[in-house]
């Protein structure tokens, strides 16, 4: 029997040195205990309970710095769930705990990612209620981004010491469920499942490994079913005397495939696998595990899943939160979900960040979203190159051998890497590194068969660069690109408005740059104002245009790096945006969607760049200031081969065509090929700003990409475009609604972005079907809102370069 102990019902109280020692048995109703629940975070629960200020607001974090210097006690009351032995299981502390009974020390652990058991039988054999303390001990000395590798002498997420992305907010806290389980003469303790399908895809296999404890004759019973059908089963006869393994493998003949997203379905096959022993009905224990077959080659940069070629559409993932030990499977359904309506097929785990949790993999494993995870080692800014003390090399191998046997039976498991950016003076380590080359020995011998990459950038991918080059040197940047695989890149961008007004203090919106310390604390790495300004003519005097034509710069540069790595495949195997979400709520940021939730416009640009048929442009400039031709090669890419029509057009903002060019042509699987180049003269133009506009028609699908640009030397002319009217009409239903939005006088209306209209803090996300879209003169676009999670509210807004819409109900 189990009982999980998370929730609530728990006190928490702060204390320096070893003061806690006075104060673990005091009573229930003591003064100084404040509510508290598990899994969380310290930091949340003290600002839950009125100890400190909202740290996702403009620069409260400055107010905590003083928590993770402090020793902090969880409490609660418990009592045993039944007869027999009774043990304590921690499934995570972060980052060092010692657990008491009544005032008494029962155990000591380290490690945030370890798992731990707490033996409680003889302190709950009188069946009375008692006090369980956990004691989380002040966070341990840990380097933020700028310093150094080798004085690393623990796992434990760096991010929250100090980085771009996050100011200082040192997590601590049972960060992961609790549970006490009653059990007699035998229990399982631990169960990994591994699979294997043969080359031939034709015949497959699940191993179980069974860790048993107690004193009993037992059978084992292990059971692999697709749906409601049992494909294999075994029982195996058990001598269970102390702790032991025992292995048992199933074949599976015929299995159905598991695909990433955008191939294939994700069939998942469970395993139950069952202790039982006569006379204890109906079993000793039992658990279940979900698996898939699948058959991965070639990774990271040639990728190929069940010997068909993949393109990598990826992107890089952090940690969805700061206080990541607060449980949000809300927030993570969505995001995870936003990934899978994007395209993607892999999300690279960040180094510096999270070993993710269960919940994250089982999510990945339904979405088809492959995981690329890196053990929590990361670059450092003078120095990159991880401890070779036998120490810490030992304790990585310790963590190790706890991560590793309960992921494997994810088919989202892609890979493991050792982490992120780790580098010396001649480049990117390799595995004679000590802790690298010992990670890879433990990866080999408890999850054979999967890849390992000793740390990325490697040589078969690289990174960089994080910022926007500028409207005329973006494009010849990424159009010069080589590399394997780009595996992180970026482009800096502000954030949406919405969350802007509510981590901001209206006082200090202005100026939006590094000279204000508001901006420098949320995200300063990130503000590029002087690069926004410059690019539209030194003319931004306001936040909305600021911020606007900062996730213009954004969405439409990493929309040309992401479409520039797609041109150049399959000598390219795929491309990953530095970053999908966001840890921590910035004023400016890489991310593409933002703490909150909501995407910006460069994920919907980049979207489109992952659609399954995609039509693009190589240019080498955006402002065409000095020229009278204007110049764009056209590309189209199919994931599946087959013929396609492609029409390129250039018209100004009145709709007066300038060029338009129209090819017909069978293309391969997986390969782009550029159809030609469409040329124009400029000089006729009616306007400063033009736009390319393509599309593809490829029988099955089609897709439509528009790119603006400039006759002047910046992008000014976007900021003195004409009003444009555009009707919207909204029909709501009862978690989607249906927007038209109708161009119906003047020039294009470009730049249109719904947006979420409710209140900051309403529940759920309004989901758009797409955004961040172009009117031509007379056109109309459909957009489908669904309303995820969300209340019972409806309200939109909408918003662009030269069209102002009242919020739409």
């Amino acid at each position: 029997m189990t009982g999980r102990l998370d929730g609530d019902d728990w006190q928490l109280r702060g204390f320096l040195g070893d003061e806690w020692r006075w104060h673990l048995d005091k009573p229930w109703d003591a003064p100084g205990w404040m509510p508290a629940r598990v899994p969380g975070s310290v930091l949340d629960d003290l600002w839950r309970a009125g100890e400190i200020p909202d740290p996702y607001v403009a620069r409260n974090t400055l107010a905590a710095e003083w928590v993770w210097q402090r020793a902090w006690v969880y409490r609660r009351r418990i009592s045993s769930p039944g007869d027999g032995n009774a043990v304590l299981r921690f499934d995570g502390v972060d980052h060092a705990a010692t657990v008491c009974l009544d005032g008494d020390v029962v155990a000591a652990h380290e490690g945030m990612f370890v798992p731990f058991e707490v033996d409680v039988t003889d302190a709950l054999a009188d069946g009375a209620e008692h006090l369980l303390a956990v004691v989380v001990h002040p966070a341990p000395a840990n380097e933020p981004q700028v310093g150094e590798t080798h004085r690393v002498s623990v796992h434990k997420s760096r991010m929250g010491y100090g980085w771009d992305f996050c100011p200082r907010l040192v997590h601590q806290g049972v960060w992961r469920p609790v549970t006490l389980t009653a059990w007699r003469h035998a229990r399982l303790v631990d169960v990994s499942v591994g699979t294997m399908l043969a080359e031939d895809l034709a015949t497959g296999s699940v191993e179980v490994v069974a860790e048993v404890e107690g004193v009993a004759d037992a059978g084992l019973r292990v059971t692999v079913a697709d749906g409601d059908t049992v494909v294999a089963s075994s029982v195996e006869d058990v001598r269970v005397d102390g702790r032991s393994r025992v292995r048992s493998t199933l074949p599976v003949e015929r299995p159905r495939l598991w695909w990433p997203n955008g191939a294939g379905e994700q069939p998942l096959y469970r395993v139950g696998v069952e202790l039982s022993v006569p006379g204890v009905a109906p079993g000793a224990s039992g658990t279940e595990r979900y698996v898939g077959f699948r058959h991965l080659a070639g990774l990271p940069h040639e990728p190929a899943v069940n010997g068909e070629r993949m393109f990598v559409k990826g992107w890089n993932w952090v940690p969805l939160d700061a206080l990541y030990g607060v449980p949000r499977p809300e927030k993570l359904d969505h995001l995870l979900r936003l990934a899978k309506e994007a395209n993607v097929n892999l999300l690279r785990v960040w180094g510096g960040g999270l070993i993710e949790t269960p919940g994250f993999y089982d999510r990945c494993d339904r979405l088809g979203l492959l995981v690329w995870q890196e053990f929590a080692m990361s670059s450092s800014g003078f120095a990159s190159v991880p401890s070779d003390a036998p120490g810490f090399v030992d304790l990585m191998v310790r963590d190790a051998h706890a991560i590793v046997p309960p992921l494997r039976h994810h088919p989202s498991l892609a890979m493991w890497c050792g982490g992120n950016e780790l580098a010396g003076p001649e480049g990117p380590l390799d595995d004679t590194t000590p802790v690298l080359g010992a990670l890879r020995d433990v990866v080999r011998e408890l999850d054979p068969g999967r890849a390992w990459l000793p740390t990325s950038p490697s040589p078969h991918d690289d990174h960089g660069p994080w910022e926007h080059q500028g409207v005329n040197e973006h494009q010849r940047c990424y159009d010069a690109g080589t590399t394997p695989l780009h595996s992180e890149f970026g482009v800096e961008g502000m954030t949406n408005p919405r969350t802007l007004d509510a981590v901001v203090p209206a006082g200090s919106r202005w100026p939006a740059d590094r000279d204000n310390p508001v901006y420098a604390h949320l995200g300063a790495w990130w503000n590029n104002a002087p690069l926004v300004r410059a690019s539209f003519g030194g003319r931004l005097h306001d936040l909305d245009t600021l911020g606007r034509a900062s996730r213009f710069l954004q969405a439409d540069g990493l929309r040309y790096a992401v479409e520039a790595n797609r041109r150049r495949a399959p000598r390219c195997g795929g491309t990953l945006p530095w970053q999908f979400d966001e840890s921590y709520p910035n004023a400016w940021c890489t991310a593409a969607v933002d703490h909150r939730g909501d995407p910006k416009p460069a994920y919907h640009a980049v979207r489109r760049a992952y659609s399954r048929h995609h039509v693009s442009a190589a240019f080498e400039r955006q402002a065409w200031a000095g020229e009278s031709a204007f110049a764009a090669r056209v590309w189209a890419c199919l994931d599946a081969a087959g013929p396609a029509t492609v029409t390129a057009r250039l018209v100004d903002v009145w709709g007066m065509p300038l060029a338009d060019r129209t090819w017909t042509v069978d293309l391969p699987a997986g390969e782009a090929r550029q159809l030609g180049e469409l040329t124009a003269d400029l000089t006729v133009s009616g306007s400063d700003v033009v736009v390319l506009d393509l599309s593809l028609d490829a029988g099955d699908g089609g897709q439509r990409n528009r790119y603006l640009f400039s006759r002047t030397d910046d992008l000014a002319p976007l900021l003195d475009l004409p009003p444009a009217t555009v009707d919207v009409e909204a029909r709501h239903g009862s978690d989607s609604t249906r927007i038209r939005a109708r161009h119906v006088d003047g020039p294009a209306a470009l730049g249109l972005v719904f947006a979420d209209g409710r209140r900051y803090d309403a529940p759920g996300w309004a989901v758009f079907s797409d955004n961040w879209l172009d009117l031509l003169p007379g056109e109309s676009a459909a957009v489908d809102v669904r309303w995820r999670a969300a209340g019972d509210e409806r309200l939109l807004s909408l918003d662009g370069w030269n069209v102002t819409v009242p919020d739409v109900r």
